[in-house]
């Protein structure tokens, strides 16, 4: 089907996915009971989903690799009634039954001990799974807008935000959220918030209508499911345009509504909460009663401590695109970064996987997804995060439920991540590789990323340059790298917007740096990060 018209088919078909979606509705009571049922149904859901969308599916890449690996349904099935879900996966990633992050993601084929299967990012979606609305990624024509909204899954992930705000003492709290239009993925946080009567008082949006080159299909998308959501009787607010440099406005709002309501619970990206805060900060407003809840990066000693001393308190929460928010912040938590693995719906342990890129071997995070309606179906799929897996009682709430598995330190190691937004690292390399080279001179050794964070505890993203290449501007290479981001696609397009505005970008004049093996790497991650990387390899 042409992009255009799958685009148009999947609209038209929103305001009556929408209407039987709001029949889901649920309350805390519901949602405790929904998880605890899930819980005790593990093994059952991940036999469903394998039995209906890989053994099931002769297309599915999952089953070319575990009949190459000798697993049938039958065995796959005593396996996992055996051993349990957790030794079942690990024994199938043994015998070569796993997908790479690059694979998963159809830029690399799959090979193993000589099969080789090619793969498009398409191959991985669930065929049971009902997709109301879902358009391609815009790859580097720009063609579609990146929308992928499963309502069946929001639904069946509603309950996980109930029992996490629970934990967290936050059920009934006023709401507001800094998050953007289209392409932001905000929709389905709107539309969970419709299922649980958690939708924010007030949405801000530091992305505007004609920022992206890309604003008339953001745009129209955009109001067209607001207009939707409103017609099915959603109360959802329209969205306030506040860019990065206007955060006292934010700051002002929430300080306000704690006064009037005892508290409020402000959503968005880590760093836009580190910027609130400052903007209070300076002047001087006390955000006691504020809790920000984050995700998009990783939460730093630095940007929680930026939080935390205008008398705010910060909530870490870890997700991905594909996998919904396997992670949700611990109530106890240890460090600032401390999540509950949400083990009703996801499966994960960490494997050793060797970066090239940065040289370094990581624990990376191997995940299955357990329930039948998941959008993409993912068995033993590498993401590109990393960090500490362990077995913990903590104490809080969520624990009570059987989220004893948490997560910790979590970092990614193919993504750059900064104020909320990512970006695969391919796009940036080839600026770095062929535009800087092709436009200062010299050649792509003189040119690097890195990633670390400022004395605020912003995340800043470094571009080393030789000293040796003559530059009248260093501004010049900042516009060079943002121009190159906004012609290479949508995602990147997005992630230029926010970069942008925050001045996330810097230029750094030294040499670029050589591995102890000799070896340059385009992107560069500081000794701490590796040093961590490698701490944490042997733990699960």
């Amino acid at each position: 089907m042409n992009e255009n018209l799958e685009y148009a088919v999947m609209f038209a078909r929103f305001p009556f996915a929408v209407r039987r979606f709001l029949k889901h509705r649920i309350t805390l009571d519901d949602a405790k009971r929904i998880v605890r049922e899930r819980m005790e149904q593990r093994a059952a859901n991940l036999l469903l989903t394998v039995t209906r969308s890989v053994y099931n599916n002769p297309s599915s890449p999952y089953l070319a690799l575990l009949k190459h690996a000798g697993c049938e349904v039958g065995d796959f099935r005593a396996l996992v009634t055996s051993t349990g879900v957790e030794p079942a996966l690990r024994q199938l990633r043994d015998a070569g039954v796993y997908v790479t992050f690059e694979e998963f993601k159809g830029r690399k084929p799959i090979v193993r001990n000589g099969l080789t299967i090619p793969t498009r990012a398409s191959d991985f979606d669930n065929p049971q799974s009902r997709r109301e609305l879902a358009s391609r990624t815009g790859g580097s024509t720009g063609a579609a807008v990146k929308v992928a909204i499963d309502l069946d899954y929001i639904a069946a992930r509603a309950s996980q935000r109930l029992v996490t705000l629970a934990a967290h003492d936050l059920i009934g709290a006023p709401t507001a959220m800094w998050r953007g239009i289209l392409p932001d993925r905000t929709f389905g946080q709107l539309l969970m918030g419709a299922l649980t009567d958690t939708l924010p008082m007030r949405w801000f949006s530091p992305i505007g209508l004609r920022d992206s080159r890309h604003w008339l299909k953001y745009g129209i998308g955009s109001y067209y499911l607001i207009a939707c959501m409103r017609a099915a009787g959603i109360r959802l607010p329209l969205p306030e345009f506040v860019p990065m440099e206007r955060a006292l406005t934010i700051a002002q709002f929430a300080v306000a509504t704690a006064r009037t309501h005892g508290r409020v619970l402000m959503r968005g990206g880590t760093s836009r909460a580190v910027r609130v805060a400052i903007a209070a900060h300076e002047a001087g407003l006390d955000l006691s009663g504020v809790t920000f809840m984050g995700a998009g990066e990783p939460a730093t000693d630095g940007k929680v401590r930026q939080i935390e001393r205008v008398g705010a308190r910060f909530i870490s929460n870890y997700g991905m695109s594909d996998a919904g928010m396997p992670g949700p912040g611990c109530a106890k938590r240890v460090g600032v970064s401390d999540y509950h693995l949400m083990t009703d719906t996801v499966a994960l342990f960490p494997y050793p996987h060797r970066v090239e890129a940065f040289g370094v071997t990581v624990p990376a995070f191997v995940l299955t997804t357990l329930l039948p309606l998941s959008p993409k179906v993912m068995l033993n799929v590498e993401t590109d995060d990393f960090g500490i897996v362990e077995e913990r009682h903590c104490g809080c709430e969520l624990e009570s439920y059987g989220y004893t598995t948490h997560l910790r330190e979590v970092r990614s190691y193919s993504k750059l991540t900064g104020e909320g937004v990512t970006l695969i690292g391919d796009e940036m390399i080839h600026i770095l590789e062929t535009t800087l080279p092709a436009r200062f001179g010299g050649t792509s050794f003189d040119y690097q990323l890195m990633e670390d964070e400022d004395d605020q505890g912003f995340t800043r993203l470094y571009v080393i340059v030789s000293p040796r290449i003559e530059l009248q501007s260093e501004r010049a290479v900042i516009e060079c790298v943002l121009e190159g981001l906004r012609q290479s696609s949508p995602a990147a397009d997005a992630a230029r917007l926010t970069w942008q505005n925050a001045d996330t970008l810097q230029v750094k004049r030294m040499e670029p740096v050589w591995t102890e093996r000799h070896k340059y790497l385009p992107l560069y991650m500081p000794r701490r990060y590796q040093t961590a990387s490698l701490r944490t390899g042997g733990q699960s």
